[in-house]
């Protein structure tokens, strides 16, 4: 074969590779995300999320997630999931006299961690402001 030849071969097969996936940068993107927002409404699990984080972590994390005096803001430095989740199950003591405690045996957030990851996480990207959100109907 001859150079041009394999140069063309290769072209092709690379574009082919390039289009076969089919996913563009911006549905990966989605993929990471735990939310979804239309038109500025939240589905049920970032609703629920904005429910459960007001309900309980919001009087040491502060009003939509910006942080206090007690507590550190969860949407201008976010945690990854894993963290989080690891975090709010066991607790975390910070050098001095902070300490949260764990969540892993509350039935009112352990089930519903990822919800509350989903809703700060709509947050820190900026695809919900503050407030109450909006709920997409079902």
């Amino acid at each position: 074969m001859r150079p041009l030849q394999r140069l063309l071969v290769f072209a092709v097969v690379a574009c082919g590779v390039a289009v076969g996936s089919g996913r563009s940068s911006q549905e990966d993107a989605d993929a990471d995300k735990f939310y979804k927002v239309v038109n500025g409404k939240a589905d049920a699990r970032t609703y629920n999320g904005y429910r459960r984080y007001h309900a309980g972590c919001n009087h040491c994390h502060g009003p939509d997630g910006v942080g206090s005096t007690f507590a550190s803001s969860l949407v201008n430095r976010p945690l990854d999931i894993e963290t989080f989740r690891r975090v709010v199950r066991d607790g975390q003591s910070t050098s001095g006299s902070s300490i949260m405690k764990g969540f892993a045996n509350d039935p009112n957030f352990a089930p519903y961690i990822d919800d509350i990851y989903a809703y700060l996480q709509a947050r820190a990207d900026g695809a919900l402001g503050r407030g109450r959100p909006k709920r997409v109907e079902p």
